[in-house]
């Protein structure tokens, strides 16, 4: 049984049946790409009689332990490998080094395919097999392409995958690992998405690249994260959630997910929400801290080392609706505080993050430094993916070591060389 009503339109509110095959709402996209992103309408009413914080404290965990609050009706159809769960670790050293008592970090890295892209992934694949389909192809930097492969490969749903030139070799090979058939094109991650739809709609193949204005539905899979860390707190939320924004769908469903656990009194407060992008690839950034609509950021070619959030354009209101309605903030962090915090996270806390998950770190940082986070606040910053994902970048700032003498002799000099 499925608890999903309407989609709605984000932009002027009108509701469309769910019969009705589309992504974007008919009216608004005729203004343009991005406009009329389509949010999904769940009956609360009838959730709320199958749903209590006793009910769930009672599942196991994981994503589809609140599948009630996910767009699909045929449970039979879900592809699942134990994707969610992941754990909340209060980081006490890295607390310790700022001063703070209540920071946590949301370790999502533990996934399936080592990144948080196993969440919308498990959906969206879910959802096209119930619908039969045999052939599908996306668009990825990376992750979301090695995820897709991954439970394509569960399904036994042949994949393609659309990506760019100057992908992380270790995040293709993750791709090729799983079955997944690269395409690898010349040019940017906008190139090959468009590229991927004109082969989607040639070919008959179903495109569920991870972009809510191609497909409103994957999104609604990051709800989880803000449910697990409702739950995990036990049934309190953060003052602030700090998390690695691209395109901002994960933002903006994080958000979602803790409106809708509010609208059924299972919290009572809201967090505020922090958006981190690379600076050099922060349209959100630059519209958020000068109080601009999406689309008055005019596109651009990013440049930034996180591969993950390479983003040159804002693809509509989703992630600037939730930063403004939970009275955010937005942060830009360079490729050096980057590399810095991935260093610091894996040292004090034994978590090795890809650059991409590290940022939420530095935003913390200068949050704190700006006054705007307080230490007695309490954070959760969300790492969305492993360090494995890209050991060519993080070699970067490590020195290879020197072979010596089987001698403790020569032990002893190393040893000094290190203390000196």
């Amino acid at each position: 049984m499925g608890f999903l009503k309407s989609l709605r339109c984000i932009d002027c509110g009108k509701e469309y049946p769910l019969d009705i095959i589309q992504t974007t709402c008919p009216e608004c996209s005729q203004k343009g790409l991005f406009y009329g992103l389509l949010d999904q309408v769940y009956d609360y009413d009838a959730i709320a009689e199958r749903i209590t914080k006793k009910v769930l404290e009672g599942r196991k965990p994981g994503l589809w332990k609140y599948v009630e609050f996910m767009p699909i009706s045929d449970e039979s159809s879900i592809i699942t490998m134990g994707e969610g769960g992941a754990p909340l670790v209060q980081a006490k050293n890295l607390g310790a080094d700022l001063g703070m008592d209540n920071l946590y970090v949301k370790n999502e890295g533990v996934n399936p395919t080592f990144s948080f892209k196993d969440l919308p992934n498990s959906l969206i694949v879910s959802k096209v097999h119930s619908e039969g389909a045999k052939v599908v192809n996306l668009m990825s930097d990376g992750n979301n392409g090695a995820a897709a492969a991954a439970y394509c490969a569960k399904a036994g749903i042949e994949n393609y995958t659309f990506i760019p030139h100057d992908a992380v070799p270790d995040k293709v090979a993750q791709i090729q690992m799983y079955g997944g058939r690269v395409i690898m094109v010349k040019g940017t991650t906008t190139d090959a998405g468009f590229l991927s739809l004109d082969a989607s709609m040639k070919y008959g193949w179903a495109n569920i690249t991870q972009i809510k204005v191609l497909n409103p539905y994957a999104s609604e899979a990051h709800k989880s994260v803000s449910y697990e860390i409702c739950e995990e707190l036990g049934w309190r939320v953060p003052d602030w959630l700090i998390t690695p924004t691209a395109s901002g769908d994960s933002l903006g469903a994080q958000w979602k997910g803790y409106r809708e656990f509010k609208q059924l009194g299972f919290i009572e407060t809201l967090p505020r929400m922090v958006a981190v992008q690379g600076k050099g690839a922060d349209p959100v950034v630059q519209a958020f801290r000068s109080n601009k609509n999406w689309y008055e950021i005019e596109s651009f070619d990013p440049k930034t080392i996180c591969d993950g959030l390479a983003a040159g354009a804002i693809p509509g209101a989703w992630s600037l609706n939730a930063l403004r309605d939970s009275k955010g903030e937005a942060v830009s962090v360079t490729d050096d505080e980057t590399l810095e915090a991935q260093r610091v996270l894996a040292e004090r806390e034994g978590i090795f993050a890809e650059p991409s998950s590290a940022v939420p770190i530095v935003a913390l940082r200068k949050l704190l430094d700006r006054g705007i986070i307080k230490k007695s606040d309490t954070v959760v910053c969300i790492i969305t993916g492993s360090g494995l994902k890209g050991m060519e970048v993080a070699k970067r700032t490590l020195k290879k070591p020197v072979p010596i003498e089987p001698t403790l002799d020569a032990v002893d000099e190393l040893l000094n060389t290190w203390k000196s």
